[in-house]
């Protein structure tokens, strides 16, 4: 069967909202504002980076009063301001700058990724909410069927036409269902619980889209971890470039001008009133012991998150493959009930129209209808089971109305 094939059963509109990407519109008000905070955190550690290459503007004032052990005394007043900036670190500034916007978008991906996950995580709970609340009518449904078969099989061994056996086995199924009935309840439960942890809103009020199967391109392409990976491979690559540049030659421009007032108190002709500037170069070649260990180090932290890159996208080829691999057994499993669902409406028909006539009890017809309502309820679990592989793999991946946030 045809991957893209398998979903034509669906709903022809699918609805898909960013809602449901790097948005936190769903999460609690802390949770907004923890990640809007982030974000700016982000945006001012970039800038940050980006200058950090830019020296800074010394201004210095001094006051000084001097007395030689020869008796000669002076004073000294002075305002300056100075600077050391470097012209050239042998490639150096460019890593910087690089570096920091490799940074930025490595930290803004992660942000992105940790949004992403947690809002899969409340659709996810959502989707098996509603799963759930069909799976607890089918146990309903399958418990009244249960009270039809006991008390069946109590008249029928009261009547001596069957043995002990058959009764028993009806009243174990009672019983099998009653525990799967509790424990659905308390699925439900869990579920509210799981919400409740992310979110304000109320589990039964979220609204979930109909989500697409997405091309297995996109998804390796757009791959939260894949692109967190490479984001983080291409920060430690130009974080390499600024260490290994630390290590050679950088030129360095030396500037200093101000204000001078210069008093003697011995030889008045020593006097000095004005301006005063000085500006130089300077080059320097650092010599270090570990610079060869620590580039090294850099660089074997690129290329193992270039390795980690190329794992994790062979195990979402894999990944998407099982998921793939899943829903065809849910449309298998749909279009199975559907031929049942046939079946049971031409039971139905001829079974309503004996207990019309009088040739059969209604017990007869009412099985048959709880039968049937259950085999409709398999449908819409199973296309639920359908959407909640899709939604996983959705949540695991940038979309394009996404890129800009």
């Amino acid at each position: 069967m045809k991957h893209y094939l398998i979903l034509s059963t669906l709903s022809a509109a699918f609805l898909v909202g960013s809602v449901y990407g790097e948005d936190t519109a769903l999460l609690s008000p802390e949770k907004q504002r923890y990640y809007e905070h982030q974000q700016q955190q982000i945006d001012s550690g970039y800038e940050k980076l980006r200058y950090d290459w830019l020296s800074p503007i010394n201004l210095k004032a001094s006051d000084t009063y001097e007395k030689s052990a020869a008796g000669s005394r002076d004073t000294r007043q002075s305002l300056s301001a100075g600077i050391a900036q470097d012209l050239f670190r042998s490639g150096g500034i460019t890593y910087t700058i690089d570096y920091a916007e490799a940074k930025r978008e490595a930290d803004t991906i992660g942000m992105g990724r940790e949004i992403a996950t947690i809002n899969q995580q409340l659709i996810t709970a959502v989707l098996n909410y509603r799963k759930n609340a069909l799976l607890l009518e089918q146990s309903d449904l399958k418990l009244k069927n249960t009270k039809i078969e006991i008390f069946l099989k109590r008249k029928q061994y009261e009547a001596g036409d069957i043995d002990i056996t058959l009764l028993n086995n009806a009243l174990m199924d009672q019983s099998n269902e009653l525990k799967n009935n509790t424990s659905i309840r308390y699925a439900l439960a869990q579920q509210k619980f799981e919400a409740a942890k992310l979110s304000d809103h109320p589990i039964t009020d979220i609204s979930v889209p109909t989500f697409a199967l997405s091309q297995k391109e996109d998804f390796l392409k757009e791959g939260w971890d894949i692109r967190y990976l490479q984001a983080q491979s291409q920060s430690s690559a130009q974080q390499y470039g600024l260490i290994k540049s630390s290590y050679l030659p950088k030129l360095t421009l030396s500037a200093d001008a101000g204000l001078l007032r210069y008093d003697s108190r011995e030889l008045s002709s020593a006097d000095y009133r004005g301006n005063f500037y000085d500006m130089g170069l300077q080059l320097t070649m650092p010599l270090a012991y570990n610079a060869s260990a620590a580039t090294q180090e850099a660089q074997s932290t690129y290329l193992k998150q270039q390795a980690e890159a190329a794992d994790k996208k062979r195990q979402l080829d894999a990944q998407y493959e099982q998921s793939i691999a899943r829903i065809e057994s849910y449309q298998r499993t749909i279009d199975i009930t559907r031929d049942n669902l046939k079946f049971y409406d031409e039971l139905i028909g001829a079974t309503k129209a004996a207990v019309d006539a009088g040739y059969k009890a209604g017990y007869d017809l009412q099985t048959l209808q709880n039968t049937n309502a259950i085999e409709k309820l398999e449908i819409q679990i199973n296309e639920i089971n359908i959407q909640i592989e899709l939604s996983s793999l959705y949540g695991m991946m940038r979309h394009p109305q996404e890129k800009s946030l």
